[in-house]
């Protein structure tokens, strides 16, 4: 296998700073690709032992967040035999640190199926990457405002989840310690623990049964690229809910629900803070509301500590909430 390019202090593939690797050869030819110059196979340089050893060495300081894959296609079927044990090495002596992968093949129709290449070396790769873009760049579906990929097509994966729940679970936003991602139906058990905590939804209203639950599961979060489940990085867990709200005119209502058991350690200013950014720039925001009970302290932390002002009081009842309010640009 060649190589096009190493970027050894990579900003714009992937959270962090990170070192990315742009491998050589790809058959989508896509038209108006960023890089076609890495359709051809025999573009750039041999991508020897030397080169891997020289990747592994940039990788170890604590400040680079992951390793990115791009090309060319690394899942072109020479490339995958050429970077499976590389990246099985990364995943061993870098578990820390974020693997993100870019290809034109689909993930399910393509690569879940074998169709490219042997089918458990395919397997070993995917094992190895825990974000993959996949799909074809798309001239007409082109979004210059779009994170990570080029045109609204393309979809951002969590490849992990996506192999243990057997279902696609696509990404909307990453932390360092978290994944912001769309809900899928696995996730029943994990939305009872928040909304069915009367602790929890005390400012909210009464706490959930689990039937309620599957409903409002199935009803108003799968599907709606305006909900988001929040999930722990290290284990897996759900530990949020956030919804963005259209009101019209680029304004969105915010609202979140958050795991009592992990209130007070940063995790919710992370998570909507990374949301309003995602909406930003991939729903043409442009400013953010959010009513609070008079009584939630907490929320109301939270929404001083985004940034967002105090703007008038509502009555709900017998309950008073406090309406704040964000401007894209007020950061």
């Amino acid at each position: 296998m060649n190589y096009a390019n190493i970027k050894y202090y990579d900003i714009a593939n992937g959270p962090g700073v990170r070192v990315s690797l742009y491998v050589s050869g790809c058959r989508n030819h896509c038209k108006n690709c960023f890089n076609p110059e890495t359709w051809d196979f025999a573009y750039g340089q041999p991508f020897t032992p030397e080169v891997e050893d020289k990747i592994l060495k940039g990788l170890e300081p604590s400040y680079i967040k992951g390793f990115s894959l791009l090309g060319g296609d690394p899942f072109e079927p020479e490339n995958q035999l050429a970077l499976v044990d590389f990246m099985e090495r990364i995943k061993k002596i870098f578990p820390e640190k974020s693997v993100w992968a870019w290809t034109g093949y689909d993930f399910e129709a393509d690569l879940l199926t074998g169709k490219k290449g042997d089918p458990d070396v395919t397997m070993r790769l995917l094992r190895c990457i825990d974000v993959l873009v996949d799909g074809r760049f798309v001239e007409a579906l082109k979004n210059p405002e779009l994170l990570f990929r080029g045109s609204s097509n393309q979809r951002i994966i969590l490849v992990r989840q996506s192999l243990e729940r057997d279902e696609l679970v696509r990404m909307m936003a990453e932390t360092d310690r978290l994944y912001v991602r769309a809900f899928t139906p696995h996730d029943g058990d994990g939305l009872f623990e928040i909304l069915g905590d009367g602790q929890t939804m005390q400012y909210v209203e009464p706490p959930f049964s689990r039937e309620k639950t599957a409903e409002f599961l199935r009803g108003n979060c799968v599907g709606n690229d305006n909900v988001f489940a929040v999930e722990l990085k290290d284990c897996e867990k759900l530990i949020g809910y956030i919804l963005l709200k259209p009101l019209g005119e680029r304004r969105f209502e915010a609202g979140w629900i958050f795991h009592r058991d992990y209130h007070g350690l940063g995790y919710a200013y992370e998570a909507v803070n990374a949301v309003f950014d995602h909406a930003l720039t991939e729903l043409g925001a442009y400013k953010f509301t959010a009513a609070v009970d008079e009584r939630n302290a907490p929320s109301l932390a939270l929404a001083k500590g985004l940034g967002m002002k105090y703007v008038r009081s509502e009555k709900e009842g017998a309950n008073t909430l406090l309406v704040y309010e964000k401007t894209k640009g007020n950061k």
